[in-house]
C-alpha cells in the first residue's frame, strides 16, 4: 500500500468509498431518507472539485481509503482532517491509520501546530479510533444534512508530541 495525492483518475472510487461509507456506517444515525439519496455520480461531481486537497490510500490501482486534509484557522487548529474514509470492507487493517498518519506528518512539515477533526457524536466506532489516535475531545456542535441537525464532536491533535 502506498499514500500518495489523489488525481483526477482516483475521484469515482473516492465518490464509491464515500457513498458505501455513508450508507453503511452511518446506518441508524443519519436519516434513512437522506442515506438513500446519496448518489456516487453526485459525490463525483463535489469531489473533482477539490480532489486535489486529498490524499488516498493505494494498492495497485485499486483506492483502499482517502484523506481530505485542509489548512484552517479556527480558535483552537490551524490544520483539519475534514474526512477520513475507508473501503468498509477493509476496514480494521491500518488503513485509516496510516493516512491520518500521513496527514499529521503533512501538517507538520508545513508547520502547523494543531489539527482538529470532527465526528458524528453517536459515531462511536470513529469516535473510538480517534481518541486512540491521540485526539482530545474539545467542543461540540451540529451539522445539517438534509432537514436534521446531527451532533459532531471535535478531536484535538498536538501535532508536536
Amino acid at each position: 500500500m502506498i499514500i500518495r495525492r489523489a488525481e483526477a483518475k482516483d475521484v469515482r472510487q473516492i465518490a464509491e468509498i464515500i457513498v458505501e461509507d455513508w450508507k453503511i456506517a452511518y446506518k441508524g444515525i443519519i436519516d434513512s431518507g437522506f442515506l438513500d439519496s446519496l448518489s456516487v455520480r453526485q459525490r463525483y461531481d463535489r469531489e473533482m472539485q477539490r480532489y486535489e486537497e486529498y490524499t488516498v490510500a493505494v494498492e495497485q490501482e485499486e483506492v483502499l481509503g482517502c484523506a481530505w486534509n485542509q489548512m484552517i484557522e479556527d480558535q483552537a487548529a490551524d490544520c483539519e482532517i475534514v474526512a477520513l474514509y475507508v473501503r468498509y470492507s477493509r476496514r480494521k487493517n491500518g488503513i485509516g491509520r496510516a493516512l491520518m498518519l500521513n496527514s499529521m506528518e503533512h501538517f507538520k512539515k508545513a508547520g502547523k501546530k494543531t489539527m482538529i477533526v470532527w465526528c458524528l457524536l453517536e459515531n462511536h466506532e470513529s469516535r473510538k479510533f480517534y481518541e486512540k489516535m491521540g485526539g482530545i475531545p474539545y467542543k461540540e456542535g451540529t451539522h445539517r444534512w438534509g432537514e436534521k441537525e446531527y451532533g459532531m464532536i471535535s478531536y484535538l491533535y498536538d501535532l508536536d508530541r
